[in-house]
């Protein structure tokens, strides 16, 4: 199996440290499935974080929330964005709407769409929060 630097992406071998930047490598076999995903939206490789996004979105991980809005707003690149858009919108949490608000209104014509079907989604969850309360 190979091992990335967390910091440099650089490939390490079993080392406690990276050999290129001399970070801290992390001990993997101590992280849960969903924080090796999240760690692997970082990834340099494109369809990387692209994959892990979209599992997280299946998994509907609502520790990545936070991890995807941060990509979602950073990424030059309209597939992961897109990806991350979707993620959320699966996820539901409250806590990305304001930037799937954003997301509706500026970027790739994919990313907008996927926003607005994120937020629509959000949407109809919280109503059926609310039904449920009120039986």
């Amino acid at each position: 199996m190979v091992r990335y630097c967390p910091k440099c992406w650089s490939e390490a071998d079993n080392n406690d440290c990276c050999p290129r930047c001399g970070g801290r490598l992390r001990q993997s076999a101590n992280e849960s499935y969903e924080e090796k995903l999240i760690w692997a939206l970082g990834h340099p490789e494109p369809t990387t974080p692209v994959r892990a996004a979209t599992i997280l979105g299946e998994r509907r991980a609502v520790a990545a929330v936070e991890p995807l809005i941060a990509v979602a707003l950073s990424t030059p690149d309209f597939y992961l964005q897109e990806a991350t858009v979707i993620a959320l919108g699966q996820i539901g949490d409250k806590r990305a709407q304001p930037y799937l608000e954003r997301l509706s209104c500026e970027g790739a014509i994919r990313v907008r769409l996927a926003a607005h079907r994120a937020l629509a989604r959000l949407q109809s969850s919280n109503e059926n929060e609310r039904v449920g309360r009120r039986r």
